[in-house]
């Protein structure tokens, strides 16, 4: 990639493209394109809100509130995430740092290390877009599902919702209206899933383009010093020390590095505050609704555990990248232990020392500057929900004994 159109044309953007163009997200279209695929995706993204939440006014039973609220929710994330970053000027900042970091690569070592890292971005890219469209399949076959799965035909009530991928209300007859209905909530499930691939997509590309960036700079940290030998002068001439030099540049491009990793914290550090916090609400409504119908046969089942299972990988893709960064951003202090740093001058010595007091406090992903994003975080929020399962579980065991 000689240039910055052959950047974004390359076969490791393709995904992070197609899906950001299509939701109206690619800075590099003109703005009447961009506005005009934003808008219908949002409003389809957005508009089936209310008959979700009207219908929660006239459900008839605690399943359907839950499964209306979590679906309620699973709409205001994804309508929050692609507004936010259709009007984050941060976007645009960001790739033109990737096209920056791309063309100062000086050597085919450089190029293969952030190449493995883009391509490993796009791997999980394509993964997550997969599963998102498997899961919008699910969605939209969920009445055939139902009905195959469905023990005892002749004694379930169905009713015309049950044909409809959520439960919803416009208040007018729905017998009259189905097949504009069901196009509106078809259109709505793309739109949903559509909008999070792009947003999700962008949130792994940046942060292992962030890790490869790193990388790089602990390679060339790791290689300064090491063909000096016990010979070396300690106090070389400032303009002869090539080792200082090669420090002085990994400390400039440790520092770049820093500012595009904070970068994408402050881009998408509300994003998580509303998503964690929702994620969180539905999926414990989700698994509630779960335990509640253990009994009654795996059609009450299948829906809630494949939404449960949507929002726990959608959730765990957000803290497994930000564990990347966290361990990547350390990288530079341990490649710097790591070489012949005491076969450099005092001066080389001290541009160490600047690059190691700041990788003392590593680059985080935070939810509203309030959870910093890890597996351990992780790990922590999935004990609290599996603790309310259990304690549920239990309450309704002792109730029916």
């Amino acid at each position: 990639m000689t240039d910055k159109k052959d950047i974004w044309k390359s076969r490791y953007y393709l995904v992070l493209r197609t899906y950001m163009t299509i939701s109206g997200l690619w800075p590099y279209r003109s703005l009447r394109d961009r506005y005009i695929h934003f808008i219908l995706t949002f409003t389809f993204c957005s508009s089936i809100l209310i008959p979700q939440l009207m219908y929660v006014l006239i459900a008839s039973n605690i399943n359907e509130i839950i499964e209306s609220i979590t679906a309620a929710m699973i709409s205001i994330i994804f309508s929050y995430k692609i507004a936010s970053l259709m009007f984050d000027k941060n976007i645009k900042s960001c790739l033109k740092i990737i096209e920056e970091d791309w063309l100062s690569l000086n050597t085919d070592v450089e190029r293969s290390i952030l190449q493995r890292h883009t391509e490993y971005g796009q791997y999980l890219s394509t993964s997550y877009a997969v599963f998102m469209h498997m899961t919008q399949v699910f969605y939209l076959l969920k009445p055939v599902i139902l009905t195959l799965l469905e023990t005892d035909i002749a004694n379930s009530t169905k009713t015309i919702t049950s044909k409809l991928p959520f439960h919803v209300e416009y208040g007018v007859d729905i017998d009259r209206y189905f097949y504009p209905i069901t196009i509106h909530c078809y259109l709505a499930v793309f739109a949903h899933v559509f909008s999070t691939i792009a947003v999700d997509s962008l949130y792994c590309i940046l942060i292992q383009h962030a890790c490869g960036m790193f990388s790089i700079i602990g390679h060339l940290l790791e290689e300064i010093g090491k063909n000096n030998d016990i010979n070396f002068h300690l106090k070389r001439n400032k303009i002869q020390d090539d080792d200082y030099k090669k420090a002085l540049d990994c400390l400039r491009r440790h520092l770049q590095a820093i500012e595009f990793a904070e970068l994408i914290e402050s881009t998408y550090t509300k994003i998580f505050l509303i998503s964690v916090n929702l994620n969180m609400v539905g999926g414990s409504m989700t698994g509630i609704h779960m335990v509640m119908n253990l009994g009654k046969g795996a059609r009450e089942i299948a829906a809630p555990m494949a939404i449960y299972i949507a929002q726990l990988v959608h959730i765990f893709l957000q803290f497994w990248q930000a564990q990347f960064l966290l361990d990547y951003s350390i990288v530079p202090c341990e490649s710097i232990c790591r070489g012949n740093w005491y076969y450099t001058s005092k001066r080389c010595q001290n541009l160490f020392l600047l690059i190691m007091s700041r990788t003392i406090s590593p680059c985080r992903i935070t939810a509203g500057k309030i959870i910093t994003l890890s597996i351990e975080s992780f790990s922590a929020v999935s004990k609290k929900v599996a603790l309310l399962f259990l304690n549920y579980g239990s309450l309704k065991t002792t109730t029916c004994l």
